[in-house]
């Protein structure tokens, strides 16, 4: 299956990078991500180094957890190598290490540290979608002489000075705090004018967005597969209806999601649901907070005496661990989201978690589906016709 957008992330910093993907593909770029994508049976290693072959982007998670990664400078490096452009996006406030520096430390970086995430994710996706433009034009600029020679085009790509234009971005946005778009050498001269030609030029104008009838505004990906047999409509576990269609969208109900075939011999498949937002009200007392998520589900959770609004460490509904830091961020387990205050005066608050993402299967005969999502929610459908999504 093509993609757009190789993930690369460390495993620590999972949940960040599932909503990165989650919404990048809600807007139509696909990504290949592990171990989602890695096949069953192939080697770990070949999949992940033909899919960073196969990309047009690599979109970097920077932290402390990638610095201190083993694996994140090799992909960094094969990115370089095959001139594929990198686009760190920072979540925490470190440099890049020394492994990485090597490759990306001249250009400029997407900060993504300040809540809400869903902010600096909207950013990310218009910058994607600005990179993964057609580029028709870029390659017949490609075939004319570049001025200054090779070593001026080379030169530029690889430490851009003050005399030489922003490497990647139109006026306005190389800042300090603004995106790094790492591009290296290729090992062909020609990939190398190429990719200077094509980060340099503002795309002709808008990208093209296909309309989408639902209210979130999520962008129908391309058709993954018009014959597929999970096209069809579902009687779902919660006795809604789920109507899954061709062109890669998902439907149910209000939301509104995107589908893809994982492995088609397990007939494997991932459904992608818009982000998780908890909203809950602290009881009088400071001591417990309940409310539910926009799907329904609910959440509790208390602590013991002595804390005053979000800020602390709860007990979840289910024994996990609340950590609800002072900089708009949260953990339980190995999740992490962002928080924001609604009302504090009547102790409203809502909690932002990563994107639910069902695993599901297919059964041989073509008429249920069954699995769950991330968070251990079991997820069912039976197939139904005629499809009644309200």
């Amino acid at each position: 299956m093509s993609f757009d957008v190789f993930v690369s992330h460390s495993s620590k910093d999972k949940p960040v990078a599932d909503a990165v993907c989650a919404r990048l593909e809600a807007a139509g770029i696909r990504c290949w991500i592990a171990p989602r994508d890695i096949v069953a049976g192939t080697s770990y290693g070949e999949s992940i180094i033909e899919a960073i072959h196969a990309a047009r982007v690599m979109v970097l998670v920077l932290s402390a957890n990638a610095n201190s990664s083993g694996h994140i400078p090799k992909e960094v490096e094969r990115a370089v190598s095959n001139g594929v452009p990198i686009l760190p996006f920072r979540i925490e406030d470190v440099p890049p290490g020394k492994s990485l520096d090597y490759f990306i430390g001249s250009v400029h970086w997407l900060d993504a540290m300040t809540p809400p995430l869903e902010k600096h994710l909207d950013e990310l996706v218009k910058t994607v979608q600005k990179l993964i433009a057609p580029v028709g034009a870029a390659a017949a600029q490609a075939a004319k002489p570049a001025s200054g020679g090779v070593s001026s085009a080379f030169s530029s790509v690889m430490r851009p000075a003050a005399t030489h234009a922003p490497a990647v971005l139109p006026a306005g946005k190389a800042s300090p705090k603004g995106l790094w778009i790492g591009i290296a050498a290729a090992a062909v001269v020609a990939a190398i004018v190429l990719g200077v030609i094509l980060l340099r030029q503002k795309p002709p104008g808008p990208v093209a967005v296909n309309p989408s009838p639902n209210p979130l505004g999520i962008t129908p990906s391309p058709a993954p597969n018009a014959a597929d047999p999970i096209v069809g409509c579902y009687h779902w576990f919660n006795n809604g209806s789920v109507l899954i269609h061709s062109d890669g969208v998902i439907q149910g109900g209000p939301f509104t999601g995107h589908w893809r075939l994982v492995d088609a011999a397990q007939r494997a498949y991932t459904f992608t649901w818009p982000v998780a937002i908890d909203t809950v009200t602290i009881k009088h007392d400071q001591r417990s907070f309940s409310g539910r998520n926009q799907y329904g589900y609910p959440v509790s959770a208390t602590r013991p005496p002595g804390g005053l609004g979000l800020i602390g460490t709860w007990t979840m509904s289910n024994a996990v661990p609340l950590v609800v830091s002072a900089d708009g961020s949260f953990s339980a387990a190995t999740f992490s989201g962002t928080w924001q205050t609604v009302d504090a005066a009547r102790g409203i608050y809502t909690l932002t978690w990563p994107a639910p993402v069902d695993s599901v299967t297919l059964s041989g005969d073509d008429q249920t589906i069954s699995g769950k999502n991330q968070y251990g929610v079991a997820t069912s459908g039976t197939r139904a016709e005629p499809c009644n999504v309200n």
